[in-house]
């Protein structure tokens, strides 16, 4: 832990990434899986508040055990032998983590960093489809943004590639975070602290041009075909699936069911992306900046609202 806090320091691209989540949702998903070594956190990690964490964290309604490949009458017996002092709900003497839904925020942060440049365009995503703020839209419109070509000396198909072409020092990579009940579609540039001020422009100018419809039926069945792949291919990792269907079943969902995920991504039109691409642009942005701020660029520069 200690290595990993002091290894963000040196790594602009992950400060920013981790900078706008907290940003987006300031709480909960706000919180770093691994903050940096300037982090106020070891007064807070003691003995006996991680003793009263575990008492609301392992309480029945908090936690799911699944299996994979498991006998289900074995399964059971090992359940009832080994949480037999669970309790049935969360302590009254101890302040409840709450079940409110995640919320989105949207804003700006700006961090000054001498190792490097990075910036962060997200904005609101997708849930899991294991419950109720699932929209497959966001994860093909993400497909469709794409970033820099994965072919040596190619420019890329995708639009954010095109679009940013002349700037190969900026690298540019659109990705969806996906979570229980919220999702972050984020653009990450890093590098060149001039080339990543004119890249961000080209980023939002392609996201108005979605949001126009000004993109081929092609592209948006092939940014469908791409999606439908990433999520297929994640969701078979047995892992993975197992963590999909704990998250549901806790968040009063439903269990992970691969062959919905991949119909859902099939479904989305045309339309549907380009009212996700409008809704983004009318909305709130979250926008963060690490490196040199004398070039990069506020989200007022850019034409976002944050």
């Amino acid at each position: 832990m200690s290595l990993s806090r002091k290894a963000m320091l040196g790594h602009p691209d992950q400060f920013a990434i981790n900078s706008a989540h907290a940003v987006a949702f300031h709480r909960g998903l706000g919180n770093p899986l691994y903050p940096s070594s300037s982090t106020p956190m070891t007064k807070y990690l003691d003995e006996g508040r991680l003793q009263t964490y575990s008492r609301v964290a392992y309480s029945k309604p908090n936690f799911a055990v699944v299996a994979n490949g498991a006998n289900h009458q074995e399964l059971m017996k090992w359940v009832g032998e080994f949480f037999t002092e669970v309790e049935n709900s969360p302590p009254s003497d101890i302040p409840s983590p709450g079940k409110e839904a995640t919320k989105y925020y949207g804003g700006e942060e700006r961090i000054a960093h001498d190792s490097g440049n990075a910036m962060v365009i997200a904005f609101p995503g997708s849930g899991s489809n294991t419950g109720g703020a699932y929209k497959p839209e966001s994860q093909v419109l993400a497909a469709l943004l794409g970033g820099q070509s994965n072919i040596k000396w190619a420019p890329g198909f995708s639009l954010l590639s095109k679009a940013t072409a002349a700037y190969p020092q900026a690298h540019i990579r659109t990705e969806h975070h996906t979570y229980s009940d919220a999702g972050l579609l984020t653009v990450s540039m890093s590098g060149n602290a001039n080339q990543i001020r004119e890249a961000s422009q080209e980023v939002v100018k392609t996201l108005k041009r979605v949001a126009a419809g000004n993109v081929s039926k092609e592209e948006v069945k092939k940014a469908v075909a791409a999606a439908k792949f990433k999520a297929l291919e994640s969701g078979q990792n047995i892992s993975t699936g197992i963590e999909l269907t704990g998250t549901g079943l806790v968040q009063g969902g439903k269990p992970f069911q691969i062959d919905e995920l991949g119909k859902s991504i099939d479904s989305v039109t045309e339309d549907q992306v380009k009212k996700a691409a409008k809704s983004l642009l009318e909305g709130k942005a979250t926008v963060s900046a690490v490196g040199d701020l004398y070039i990069l660029p506020f989200a007022e520069e850019l034409g976002l609202n944050v």
